[in-house]
């Protein structure tokens, strides 16, 4: 085959070739015109874990349905992208917004995602975050022990100790 001949297929390849990729989406409309709806921040099963948190560990301030990115950052965007769009079901903090642990609310649905779990749960502690999860609602008193716990893990203190030294 003569270079030429071989020039026009090529060229005819590229053009066959651009014309298979997928054309840009047309303009995105405004998000005032989006089709949503509103929902509950929280399950059923969540709302009654929060209330428990909430009038448990009177201590502590309770936040529900944290993003993950808001608790851990990195410079590698493949990184961020791997834990931006995960959310904690509850964070536990001091008074003064010192993380404490986040607890996570397990179902049936985790039964298929321990090792899931396993790697998240790792990948928290690596930032200094403590996991408790729980199967079913805690006792009041196994909720204020796994709480100091971690309190006494992450930073040798407790709900009370934590604010008397926030106050000095």
């Amino acid at each position: 085959m003569n270079s030429t001949a071989l020039l026009i297929v090529a060229t005819i390849g590229i053009l066959i070739a651009i014309s298979l990729i997928p054309k840009k989406r047309s303009k995105l409309k405004p998000l005032s015109q989006l089709k949503v709806q509103p929902r509950r921040p929280l399950t059923a099963r969540e709302q009654q874990m929060f209330f428990r948190l909430t009038e448990t560990l009177t201590d502590c301030t309770v936040f529900a349905q944290v993003p993950l990115a808001a608790l851990l950052t990195t410079s590698d965007h493949q990184d961020r992208n791997r834990y931006d769009r995960k959310i904690a079901d509850f964070l536990i903090c001091t008074k003064t917004l010192t993380p404490i642990a986040i607890i996570e609310l397990d179902d049936g649905t985790h039964d298929n995602k321990i090792t899931k779990d396993a790697d998240r749960d790792a990948m928290l502690r690596n930032a200094g975050y403590q996991t408790i999860r729980y199967r079913n609602y805690p006792s009041p008193d196994q909720l204020r022990q796994d709480i100091e716990n971690a309190f006494k893990k992450v930073a040798g203190l407790t709900p009370q100790t934590a604010q008397k030294s926030h106050a000095r």
